[in-house]
């Protein structure tokens, strides 16, 4: 998955939540047995706001995923505190612990993924040795007609029939300057 879509993804989350948080802490707390504690739910969500912004604003969002990793462990220390033995909050509380477990586990891979450093394109293969000859089944001569002779500046006078001498002279003084291997010299590896 790319990197920064993963971040994006995380950012816009995090908005989500963190507005959550805000507007609704004290139906939270009632539904998950918080008691008296909307204050904090509010500053909890100020903080996933927060880490949700610094995700979608940041050019290097690293840090505002360890943040978030941090901010989970704050999240779930404070729901295994409030774990309660009514039955009808428990089931709030272990739902919403278990979507905290899968948040978490999402934020920990990307904190792995961006602590592997800027990923690097592929290295470029060595080049083919100069006198290696192409396969059997490669057309030699595909070149030839492609304009390539003219790219390299060998000269070329447009006129309706050209010389077929001329025309090879001009495509062989092509070939060298491209540095292509010699039709002719070609040894059959059938």
């Amino acid at each position: 998955m790319d990197r920064n879509r993963l971040a994006r993804g995380l950012g816009w989350m995090s908005v989500g939540l963190g507005l959550t948080d805000l507007v609704l802490a004290e139906g939270l707390c009632r539904r998950l047995a918080l008691g008296r504690r909307a204050a904090l739910v509010r500053v909890m969500g100020a903080r996933e706001l927060a880490s949700g912004l610094g995700l979608l604003m940041s050019r290097r969002p690293r840090s505002w995923v360890l943040a978030r990793v941090a901010g989970d462990a704050l999240d779930l220390s404070l729901l295994g505190a409030a774990l309660s033995r009514r039955r009808r909050a428990r089931a709030w509380q272990l739902g919403t612990l278990a979507g905290a477990v899968g948040l978490t586990l999402l934020d920990v891979y990307a904190a792995s993924t961006f602590a592997e450093g800027p990923r690097r394109p592929e290295r470029a293969r060595a080049p083919l040795p100069e006198d290696l000859s192409p396969a059997p089944y490669a057309p030699a001569e595909s070149w030839r007609g492609s304009g390539l002779a003219e790219d390299v500046g060998v000269a070329h006078e447009e006129t309706a029939e050209e010389d077929p001498a001329a025309r090879e002279q001009r495509m062989r003084e092509a070939q060298r300057r491209l540095g292509l291997p010699d039709p002719d010299s070609r040894v059959s590896h059938v």
